[in-house]
């Protein structure tokens, strides 16, 4: 008898998004090999660690040449010095959470994907345009779909007004990626009531809570009174402390939080012991420095830094009259394409004229369609060349 494969796989998009794009990238610089491509894509960042946090990761790392002091396995939950650490930052939003809610992971698009272990043949709500990682997980797991469209009419942000009484995983990012909206806590507010009325799961992914410039805004979903019993929270050190290779985030998954009689805290320790080794001893060190008083002023630093980027290209934008949205708490600037474009037509029109790469919106979901995005995670020097170069698609 043959092996059954997961059929899902020969239904989905063969093309990761990015893997598109750089394919695109490729065959262009094959035919101008002295082209100087400006990559505004990928969410990737440019600054450098800084050299306290390098210096508290080499003194761990020197910790493993001595017998003493030298680490094995990890814990799967993550080392105590770093869970305590994430639970005092909760704490400055008043957020109260024990050590045993939080779980150390290598990131957050592992998580997003990984939660949906614990449940099969359920109903995923997702934002239309959302993080491809939302819909292709569910998709591959065999989950049924309901895609919620945003657009510039509701300002890029979904309630659960019209959804039916029923038991939903309901994927929220706040700040959006692509669109860079921010539920506010009325919003919140909404989605943590449903979710409770019908013992629905929330997957909040938090990744981008440190961009939020409005301290009256909500960074993490707890915030919300009754969350605890209804979400899973999902954050990251990528964005805050320039983590990409060094892989490290978090997922809190409260003891109180149970889905039909089942706690899901149990259920996912017993998951991250199956399919989960932790994370290394020297990485964790490095994120417990960025969580200290002395570590987030240099991440903050940083910040500024991707911000500053922002603004430049949103005024850029904006002067050559292109429509932006939502810039003010996130690191991306989601923009309608000029000229009545697809996304498509706009992505090659950069590459061609400006030798710039942005993300297509459709590459986020069909609602997507004739929006950009362009990542404010580049070299200064490179944001403003392409601001120059940006002038090129400017009507006559």
């Amino acid at each position: 008898m043959a092996l059954k494969i997961n059929k899902n796989y020969k239904k989905i998009k063969k093309n990761y998004i990015f893997t598109e794009i750089n394919q695109k990238k490729s065959n262009y610089l094959k035919n101008n090999k002295n082209a100087k491509i400006i990559d505004l894509g990928v969410g990737d960042v440019t600054r450098p660690l800084n050299k306290n946090l390098v210096e508290v990761m080499k003194k761990a790392l020197d910790e493993q040449t001595h017998t003493k002091t030298f680490k094995g396995y990890p814990p799967e939950k993550g080392y105590e010095f770093l869970k305590n650490q994430i639970v005092k930052y909760y704490k400055k939003r008043n957020v109260i959470l024990k050590n045993e809610d939080v779980f150390i992971s290598n990131g957050a698009c592992c998580d997003v994907t990984n939660i949906l272990d614990l449940f099969e043949n359920n109903i995923a709500v997702i934002a239309n345009p959302t993080y491809p990682a939302y819909y292709d997980s569910n998709f591959l797991q065999g989950n049924k779909i309901l895609l919620k469209n945003l657009n510039k009419k509701n300002n890029f942000i979904f309630s659960p007004k019209n959804l039916k009484k029923q038991s939903y995983i309901i994927y929220l990012c706040s700040p959006n990626n692509p669109t860079g909206a921010v539920l506010n806590k009325e919003r919140l507010k909404q989605w943590v009531d449903f979710a409770n009325e019908t013992s629905s799961l929330i997957i909040f992914d938090c990744a981008y809570e440190s961009f939020i410039s409005d301290e009256s805004l909500p960074h993490f979903i707890y915030e919300i009174e009754g969350a605890k019993t209804c979400a899973v929270e999902i954050a990251s050190f990528s964005k805050m402390a320039g983590f990409t290779n060094l892989r490290c985030g978090w997922t809190v998954v409260p003891t109180q939080l149970n889905i039909n009689g089942n706690n899901l805290n149990e259920m996912w320790t017993r998951r991250q012991c199956t399919k989960f080794n932790g994370v290394p001893y020297v990485v964790q060190k490095g994120a417990y420095f960025s969580l200290t008083k002395k570590g987030q002023i240099k991440c903050q630093k940083n910040i500024d830094y991707y911000k500053k980027n922002l603004k430049i290209l949103t005024t850029c934008l904006t002067k050559l009259g292109i429509e932006c949205f939502n810039s003010m708490h996130s690191p991306y600037v989601w923009f309608k394409c000029p000229h009545g474009m697809s996304s498509w037509q706009f992505f090659d029109l950069l590459l061609e004229k400006c030798q710039i790469v942005g993300i297509p919106g459709i590459g986020f979901g069909t609602a997507g369609e004739g929006y950009f995005r362009f990542s404010a995670f580049a070299k200064r020097k490179d944001v403003l060349v392409a601001c120059e170069r940006l002038k090129g698609i400017k009507k006559d």
